[in-house]
């Protein structure tokens, strides 16, 4: 069975390597991850008012079937830890876990990437900073990655630093003082981001509207929030994810409307959301309330790694008939988890469903690792 697996089929490298035949088959057909079921038999006293309001909502809406298994296993275990603490500093770390990845300085992430364009590589930092939750070993690891990370983006952070509301990333990434200035690798990836979403937009700043599939806690959102003006950003995304980026937004930018919209069946109700609000959060299902052509990107960020293909290719006719360009951010290669042996390849279009006709503009491995890849497509 040995061919069966993706590495071997197709001679690539997945950023998560393919398990055996037996757990992977019991996982793809066996195991059973009924959300729906879990959640009607969960004690929800301790959860968040709006959250149990609009998981409820969901559950028993359209979108709830448009989710793939690996939400569903990753929901029941954070619902669980949710309902079993009454502390809210509590429940937002344990959603907060999800997005708290940092990168290491080691082979696998940085064989590939080309250094040898680094010129200026002036830096005063220390490099043994120690980090609380890091040890020696892994603080060190992580402030040469994030030197690295600064090296590359030199010329953009430097332009743009002082409008970025830095606060915003400081719960999800580790602190480093480079040159004067306050870093962090999740502040790093924004700015790469930004870079190829000007690319897209050809640098417009203002009145532009933007459609996000998965948002996480809004770090990219508050990068374009920051540089950018006159935005109106629609979010598609489930619970509990929505809760944290909802909290991040009115935390750090008070003066913007936020409305979830998860309630709203017409169009001209969502029309008139979309007019009052800056940040409007809808369900997938609901993208059927949106004016073709509207949107002048639409973003999807790690998002597709875990969709199912049907789902995949439901959200590109969408993207397809609501916007001028797309970016997207994957894994060059993704293996789906509880599937069997599915993998995306970031070089082969019909994996993502992308149509022929999009025009690319461009397909990079990205500054991160070796493993990470952005898409750019005119519609």
């Amino acid at each position: 069975m040995k061919f069966l697996k993706p590495e071997n089929r197709y001679k690539i490298t997945l950023q998560s390597p393919s398990k055996s035949f037996w757990s992977t088959f019991k996982k793809a057909y066996i195991s059973r991850k009924n959300f729906r079921t879990f959640w009607n038999k969960l004690d929800k006293k301790n959860l968040p008012q709006d959250l149990s309001y609009y998981t409820e909502i969901f559950v028993n809406s359209p979108s709830y079937n448009l989710v793939s298994k690996f939400w569903r296993h990753c929901s029941i275990n954070n619902f669980n830890a949710l309902s079993a603490s009454n502390s809210e500093e509590k429940q937002t770390s344990i959603i907060l876990r999800d997005y708290t990845s940092n990168t290491f300085f080691n082979e696998q992430n940085f064989k590939e990437i080309d250094l040898s364009t680094i010129k200026d590589i002036n830096l005063e930092f220390d490099i043994f900073y120690k980090h609380k939750e890091l040890s020696y070993y892994e603080s060190i690891s992580y402030n040469l990655v994030t030197a690295l990370y600064f090296l590359q983006l030199k010329n953009l952070v430097n332009t743009h630093y002082e409008k970025v509301n830095k606060e915003f990333y400081e719960n999800f990434s580790h602190k480093v003082r480079i040159n004067k200035l306050d870093l962090n690798q999740h502040l790093l990836y924004s700015f790469v981001e930004l870079e190829k979403i000007n690319k897209l937009l050809n640098n417009k700043n203002e009145n532009i509207n933007i459609l996000e599939f998965g948002a996480g806690y809004g770090r990219t959102a508050n990068m374009l929030f920051s540089i950018k003006k006159k935005l109106k950003y629609i979010i598609v995304d489930i619970p509990p994810s929505f809760y944290v980026s909802t909290l991040q937004f009115k935390k750090y930018h008070p003066k913007l409307k936020i409305k979830h919209a998860f309630e709203i069946r017409k169009k001209e109700e969502m029309d008139k959301i979309i007019d009052e609000n800056d940040i409007i959060y809808i369900y997938p299902h609901q993208l059927n309330l949106m004016k073709h052509n509207f949107f002048d990107i639409s973003i999807m960020s790690g998002v597709t790694l875990e969709m199912e293909p049907k789902d995949i290719k439901n959200y590109m006719n969408y993207v397809g008939l609501l916007s001028k360009n797309l970016y997207m951010k994957t894994f060059k290669y993704s293996g789906l988890p509880f599937s069997f042996y599915k993998v995306y390849r970031y070089n082969v279009k019909e994996d993502y469903f992308i149509p022929n006709s999009w025009k690319e503009i461009f397909l990079d491995i990205g500054i991160e690792t070796d493993y990470f890849c952005h898409y750019g497509y005119k519609i």
